[in-house]
């Protein structure tokens, strides 16, 4: 078994890698040739007291451990990431993956440093399939690390000419866009307000971790325009309103996950402002043409995630592979079967 830690995982793959794997995970599901495991969330209340670590939480908060998996034996790999939330230990998550060809425990990889390029990668595989023809205009909520990552991935499948990016810190705002304009050569503009952020917008998108929308739908370009809505995935919480998601083609990561966490579509549902047929389908029918994405009378179209096991196998199978051939990581091994007796 190999031990994989977040600093041998840089440089193994770059990022038109991860976009790569992350679409032919998708494409496997879709084609039925792998399934994915939706995303568990077992939650630890703050006020409960279930025991005496629980007991350090403030009241009314709470902590989860979560887990999601796939099997995609298709690219040689299954395998479930597993991780807590909110615990004095903070964000702990690991990813255990399986060889499909043997059975075998391959390795267990550290998932920190992966992950936010997969989320890149994963948006990217979206704006490849439903984004208008010839965008080159985006609207970016958020400015944290996870933004900076998408920007990267977007300009890997579109002609990026400008950027326009707002989140609520002023300071923070201005500073990521001097260093992505350096980075990236396009121009990243700091917008002072949402609609200032929407304007000419070919495709928008939300990677933060507010619980209420964070522009209003009214002021979207009358236009073609693709959303890909990344930063919430609890029931409770949205980053877009009713009225994106009343007037957009709607698809999701996995079906089943997606109507049991994204609250985007969850609370109208709840409220009855739609059924559940307005989910046109998912990533991975999409990614294998079993369901239509953009129309040429399309206007908006809506990506909702909250990252799945598919994306998560797919990614980790190829950094198997890239570790192997470059004999990166610490390989340990179990003692020989164990011979039960009473």
């Amino acid at each position: 078994m190999l031990l994989l830690r977040n600093h041998e995982i840089r440089g193994l793959m770059d990022l038109t890698e991860y976009i790569d794997a992350v679409e032919a995970g998708y494409r496997e599901v879709g084609n039925g040739a792998g399934i994915g495991f939706p995303r568990e969330s077992l939650y630890i209340e703050g006020d409960r007291n279930l025991s005496h670590r629980a007991g350090h939480l403030p009241s009314g908060s709470k902590a989860s451990f979560q887990f999601k998996g796939a099997l995609l034996p298709g690219l040689g790999g299954a395998g479930l990431n597993a991780y807590t939330t909110g615990l004095p230990q903070g964000l702990e998550t690991f990813m255990f993956l399986f060889d499909t060809n043997t059975g075998a425990c391959a390795a267990v990889i550290e998932v920190l440093y992966w992950d936010w390029l997969k989320t890149a990668a994963l948006s990217a595989v979206a704006i490849r399939h439903l984004a208008p023809a010839s965008s080159s205009q985006l609207a970016l909520f958020g400015t944290g690390r996870h933004a900076r990552s998408q920007l990267y991935a977007t300009a890997k499948v579109c002609q990026l000419e400008t950027v326009r990016a707002y989140s609520r810190r002023e300071k923070e705002r201005h500073e990521f866009c001097e260093r992505m304009t350096e980075e990236l050569g396009i121009n990243v503009i700091p917008a002072n307000s949402p609609a200032e952020a929407l304007r000419d917008a070919d495709i928008v998108i939300t990677i933060t971790t507010s619980p209420t929308p964070v522009f209003d739908g009214a002021d979207l370009p009358d236009k073609p325009v693709h959303i890909n809505a990344l930063g919430a995935h609890y029931p409770w919480v949205r980053e877009v309103d009713d009225h994106v998601v009343v007037n957009s083609r709607v698809f999701v990561d996995e079906l089943e996950q997606g109507l049991k966490e994204n609250g985007e579509i969850i609370i109208p549902l709840e409220a009855g402002i739609i059924d559940e047929s307005h989910i046109l389908g998912d990533l991975g029918a999409l990614v294998a043409a079993k369901v239509e994405g953009r129309r040429q009378d399309s206007k908006w179209t809506l990506f909702l995630s909250g990252g799945t096991g598919i994306e998560d196998v797919a990614v980790c199978a190829r950094l198997y592979e890239k570790a192997r051939e470059r004999g990166i990581g610490t390989e340990f091994h179990f003692n020989q079967p164990y011979e039960y007796e009473l």
